[in-house]
């Protein structure tokens, strides 16, 4: 009996905090397990790589270029694929609502969002 009350007494010290809530560490506060340190010129590679990736980037980007895609004889559009439907209006403002950068066909004309007569919202 008497060794379980010490027992559990060692498992309350081990593993409950103190009083105030801070259980003491051995040893020094930021002795933590960490990686090696790296050598010194590593260390400054790794340091300017840190920074160069931190840094906004002075100038944008060049343009992607875009490559003409050839559609050869016998690779065209199969005869039962949905055709795109034309354009409502011309230009950037729908001349009816007043939008502009809208979409060139209203999605919702039959309540549904449809494509060709089609819904497409389930």
């Amino acid at each position: 009996m008497n060794a379980v009350r010490n027992l559990s007494v060692a498992v309350r010290r081990h593993f409950l905090p103190s009083i105030n809530g801070y259980r003491g560490m051995s040893g020094a506060p930021l002795m933590r397990p960490s990686p090696p340190p790296l050598p010194p010129k590593d260390q400054k590679e790794f340091e300017e790589l840190v920074r160069a990736a931190v840094t906004p980037a002075a100038a944008p980007l060049p343009p992607k270029k875009t490559t003409q895609v050839r559609v050869e004889k016998g690779e065209e559009l199969h005869p039962d694929a949905r055709r795109p439907l034309p354009d409502e209006f011309e230009g950037d403002v729908n001349p009816v609502t007043g939008e502009r950068g809208g979409p060139k066909r209203e999605p919702l004309r039959h309540g549904d969002w449809s494509y060709g007569g089609r819904a497409t919202d389930f």
